[in-house]
């Protein structure tokens, strides 16, 4: 688990949210199953913290709908499985999908094509080691971008809210590289389309592209947690 030093260089007024996605990554790994008790002081020792953000992180998280403050026991983790894995995306897909047919038309066509030609470059780089990191970055500027371009503050709130579970969930299933190549082709469509100004087909694609994605994560996520749990069986 992380020490005092991983929030050393964190600005702080991040650190709830980097707490936040610490105590979620070890959640998607099975690190706290469902029922486990979140207690304040243990886990402020644990990443080496004041208590204070702990407490905040933990009402975010509970607010995400992955830990439950109940009256006797304070924080208790709730499930979190490939039927919350369908739930988060299928939100997702609800809130990138009206992001994408509002932005459409209002993003300035050289950022646009700015992203096509970083799509393309990366579509023909060798996959090595750095492949990876860089597919998530640029994936990250997308939907960034189309998310600034949305029109409505609530909904970019809310499209932050839930890439940063997205994004947490995909970095422990190690950004597989075939959801990754998939994904690349599809943002490359996602792109033409807002190029072409047609909203409708911009949003059908990123439904599809959602969609898609969740089925891969949910595979991907639910093969690593059984693995897991049969190495940790065999100790």
């Amino acid at each position: 688990m992380a020490t005092s030093t991983l929030f050393e260089t964190v600005p702080r007024g991040s650190i709830r949210d980097v707490l936040a996605g610490q105590i979620l990554t070890a959640a998607v790994r099975g690190d706290f199953p469902a029922g486990s008790r979140l207690v304040v002081q243990r886990l402020a020792e644990q990443f080496g913290v004041s208590a204070t953000p702990v407490r905040e992180a933990l009402a975010e998280l509970a607010s995400r709908g992955i830990v439950e403050n109940t009256p006797n026991r304070g924080a208790v983790m709730r499930d979190f499985g490939p039927v919350q894995i369908r739930e988060i995306y299928q939100l997702r897909r609800v809130l990138e999908v009206e992001a994408v047919r509002n932005a459409c038309g209002k993003i300035d066509r050289e950022s646009l094509e700015r992203l096509k030609t970083d799509f393309e470059k990366l579509a023909a780089a060798p996959r090595d080691d750095a492949w990876s990191g860089r597919a998530m970055d640029i994936d990250v500027r997308l939907h960034a971008l189309i998310a600034a371009h949305c029109g409505s503050d609530r909904l970019r709130e809310e499209l932050a809210r839930y890439n940063t579970l997205v994004q947490v969930v995909r970095e422990v299933v190690d950004n597989e590289h075939r959801a990754q190549e998939i994904a690349l082709a599809e943002h490359l469509k996602i792109i033409a389309h807002l190029l072409a100004a047609d909203a409708h087909r911009a949003a059908e694609t990123m439904a599809d592209h959602i969609r898609r994605t969740a089925v891969l994560v949910e595979a991907a996520l639910f093969s690593n947690l059984v693995d897991a749990a049969v190495r940790s069986q065999t100790k």
